[in-house]
């Protein structure tokens, strides 16, 4: 009995040093930043980068795609099938930060309205706390009626 718990031990141990080894590098793909202003003059954003799909990202999505099919069956709320990451967190997330400060764009930070890893590609679509300034509003395209998420 303690050998068979010590090979489990050791294999579960393996296990989490293969997975926690796996490459968050940031990607070399370029990534696509779109701003809008509503007529409240509050500013939403998009930033979307697309990353390679190697085998892992592929076994990632298609486990995700049977979650889903069984969290419909099952009546979970919608938000439950997100990213297998917490909100905030991520390599893209740090990349968005630096954007924003670069471009002096949502100044007083934003909220997440929705997040999402599909087809490769990773997906933040964001409303700034703070409203458009004039200039904001004469640069910036109308948001349509489909933006509002």
């Amino acid at each position: 009995m303690k050998t068979r718990y010590w090979i489990l031990c050791t294999g579960a141990a393996v296990l989490l040093m293969g997975c926690s080894s796996t490459d968050h590098r940031r990607s070399a793909a370029p990534a696509i930043f779109t701003a809008c202003v509503h007529p409240d003059q509050s500013k939403q954003f998009s930033y979307r980068k697309g990353r390679p799909l190697q085998i892992e990202h592929k076994v990632m999505m298609q486990r995700m795609a049977t979650e889903r099919q069984m969290q419909r069956r099952s009546g979970r709320p919608a938000n439950a099938d997100r990213y297998d990451k917490e909100m905030g967190e991520g390599p893209l997330y740090d990349e968005l930060a630096e954007l924003m400060q670069t471009k002096q764009f949502c100044k007083e930070g934003y909220f997440e309205l929705d997040s999402s890893f599909e087809h490769g590609y990773e997906r933040i679509i964001g409303e700034c706390n703070d409203s458009a300034t004039e200039q904001e509003m004469k640069k910036l395209a109308l948001c349509g009626p489909a933006d509002r998420l």
